[in-house]
């Protein structure tokens, strides 16, 4: 069974159609909810998790914000590697492009919600991703066109096709994106802004620093990320920008 993560540009309206498709597939259904069991899991404030999902960043509260969105999408990556699941209003179908048994749909209604311009830039500065880009999804539907219940009907039908059963190099892309985020929680809080890539039990991490004390960030980067289950080897890169070609 496939992973079926939907967005759409009228949060009630495509929450509905989310809901039905689960309901019609008998899958389970990832939503706002999840919220509350990262606030309770990492003792934080339900109402700023809520609030990071629905707010483009500022230049004062981009690192927390970046720290409390990392929870959150490591707990939606952990809860979706069991297959046959439909996520909503978690920002998943940004985060699972490239997973080939994610099936990612994108919902238009004829009106948009008044904030959907701050979802937009929202999406750019956390994933640099324009959420209007076709190329995205799967699948666009417009309800201009058809009614929800055909969406529905549509997006089920199509979560049936081979295209989109898991396979077993497609699970291992997403337990790679599992093991990323979580490297990035236990890096974040001493290394904001850091990035990192994984695969089969290899992490790349690139952060960015001077040269006068990169051996010191790189032996300590290694140690904490050595630290998580499933990491094997640790690779660091300590670069002045991210634009810099990595070295170390």
């Amino acid at each position: 069974m496939p992973i079926i993560a939907i967005s759409a540009n009228h949060f009630e309206l495509g929450g509905q159609i989310a809901r039905q498709v689960a309901e019609a597939l008998g899958y389970r259904f990832l939503g706002r909810e999840l919220v509350e069991e990262v606030a309770r899991e990492h003792s934080l404030a339900a109402a700023e998790l809520r609030r990071t999902l629905e707010e483009p960043p500022n230049l004062f509260n981009r690192r927390s914000r970046r720290r409390l969105l990392v929870h959150l999408q490591a707990a939606c990556l952990e809860r979706l590697q069991e297959d046959g699941a439909v996520c909503y209003g978690l920002g998943a179908h940004l985060y699972l492009t490239g997973i080939s048994h994610a099936l990612l749909v994108r919902i238009l209604a004829e009106k948009p919600d008044p904030q959907e311009p701050a979802r937009q830039r929202w999406a750019q500065e956390f994933f640099q991703k324009d959420e209007n880009d076709p190329s995205l999804y799967d699948m666009v539907l417009s309800l201009a066109s058809i009614e929800p219940k055909q969406a529905v009907e549509i997006i089920c039908e199509t979560a049936g096709y081979r295209k989109f059963q898991p396979m077993t190099y497609s699970r291992k892309c997403l337990q790679d994106r599992l093991l990323e985020c979580r490297v990035h929680q236990r890096l974040m809080d001493q290394f904001p802004d850091v990035r990192v890539q994984a695969s089969d039990g290899t992490v790349v991490v690139q952060l960015r620093g001077l040269k006068l004390d990169q051996r010191k960030k790189q032996r300590t980067v290694r140690d904490i990320a050595r630290q998580v289950p499933g990491v094997e080897y640790v690779e660091v890169h300590v670069v002045r920008s991210f634009f810099d070609k990595a070295g170390g």
